[in-house]
C-alpha cells in the first residue's frame, strides 16, 4: 500500500514538472535583399503559409521568434492557425531562450535565422548541425528532447512557383 501511494506521488510530481518533448525550428522564408529588417517576399509569404499547413496536425503551446520582421512574419501563420501569440525572443541570448523552453509542456516552434538555427538546435540536442546557406529557407528541425535526445531535419515541399 505505501508503496503505490509513493508511486502515485513519484508520477504526480514528475508529470507536473514536465516539459515541451519536442521543439520545431526552422530558419524565416525568403526574405527581400535590401534593408536592415527586410519583410518576407511573396513566396516567403507563401513558404509561410505553407509551414502552418504542415504543423496544423500539431498543438503548440507557444510560438517563439526574433524581433526582426522577416522571422515575425514566417511565425505568424502558425500563430494564427494555433490562435497562439508569438513570444519573442533575443537571438543573441540563446541560454535565455532555452530557460523559457524549459517551462512549456507541449510541443513549440522556434522561428530562427540562417546563423542561429543551427546553434539553437545544438543546444537542444547536443548533436552537431551543419550550418545554414543563405539559399537554405526549406528545413524544418524536429528535435526531440527525449533521452537520448534526436533531431529530425526534414525538406518542406513546399516550391515557390512566382518569380521575384
Amino acid at each position: 500500500m505505501l508503496f503505490n501511494i509513493i508511486s502515485l506521488l513519484v508520477v504526480v510530481l514528475t508529470s507536473s514538472m514536465a516539459v515541451a518533448d519536442t521543439v520545431y525550428v526552422v530558419r524565416h522564408a525568403e526574405k527581400h535583399a535590401e534593408g536592415k529588417d527586410p519583410a518576407l517576399t511573396a513566396c516567403g509569404q507563401a513558404r509561410a503559409e505553407a509551414l502552418a499547413s504542415s504543423l496544423a496536425g500539431v498543438k503548440l503551446a507557444a510560438v517563439y521568434a526574433t524581433p526582426y520582421q522577416r522571422t515575425r512574419q514566417t511565425a505568424a501563420a502558425v500563430a494564427k492557425q494555433q490562435q497562439l501569440d508569438i513570444t519573442q525572443y533575443d537571438p543573441r541570448q540563446p541560454e535565455v531562450l532555452l530557460a523559457q523552453l524549459k517551462t512549456q509542456t507541449m510541443p513549440v516552434l522556434v522561428v530562427g535565422h540562417s546563423n542561429t538555427v543551427p546553434e539553437l538546435v545544438e543546444l537542444l540536442s547536443g548533436i552537431a548541425m551543419a550550418p545554414l546557406t543563405e539559399q537554405d529557407y526549406d528545413l524544418l528541425y524536429q528535435v526531440k528532447l527525449t533521452t537520448p535526445a534526436s533531431v529530425n531535419i526534414s525538406r518542406q515541399s513546399f516550391r515557390c512557383q512566382q518569380v521575384e
